[in-house]
């Protein structure tokens, strides 16, 4: 019975177990795995000679009804926009969408007719091969245009799907940054 307790005992002694031997590092075998970075253009990088958007057909973002009116005359129509609730103005080159409560232009509107836009104080045929030299590569196509950023300002030009031709020209605040 003792040596029965005996080999029992050896067996589950902590001191009767040795350690298994661990391979040594130059005998096992390495491969080395270079991670793969996915290339990534930021919206400012993206950018053509076009650095800011300032002004559209001569008129600003920031400009007043009243500076709207000495540089364009009096508007020829005035109707509610229902998605804004706002008023939007018709002149002769553009419209305005113009929240008279905040004095706030929501857009710039350039209809797709025109022959050509002023951007700045640089004038752009209104194609889209102009529009895209002038601007750069698109931060966004969507199914019906494409979208230009420069810092919280946006222009989105409109196109008629499956066509190259343009509806119309929009700048806009870029409220989703």
């Amino acid at each position: 019975m003792m040596k029965l307790l005996l080999v029992m005992f050896s067996v589950i002694s902590p001191f009767s177990v040795q350690p298994a031997a661990v391979p040594a590092a130059q005998d096992m075998q390495w491969t080395v795995v270079e991670e793969e970075v996915p290339e990534v253009t930021l919206a400012a990088d993206r950018s053509g000679p076009v650095r800011h958007f300032q002004t559209l057909n001569g008129i600003s973002l920031d400009d007043s009804k009243g500076h709207i009116i000495s540089e364009k005359g009096q508007p020829l129509h005035k109707k509610m926009d229902p998605y804004l609730g706002c008023p939007e103005y018709e002149f002769a080159d553009i419209k305005v969408g113009l929240c008279e409560d905040t004095g706030e232009i929501q857009y710039i509107h350039i209809d797709g007719t025109e022959e050509r836009l002023k951007l700045n104080q640089q004038w752009i045929d209104m194609n889209i091969e102009s529009i895209r030299q002038a601007l750069g590569e698109p931060y966004v196509v969507a199914e019906d245009g494409e979208v230009y950023l420069r810092g919280n300002q946006a222009i989105k030009v409109y196109i008629k799907p499956g066509t190259e031709q343009i509806d119309g020209v929009d700048l806009f605040e870029d409220h989703l940054q």
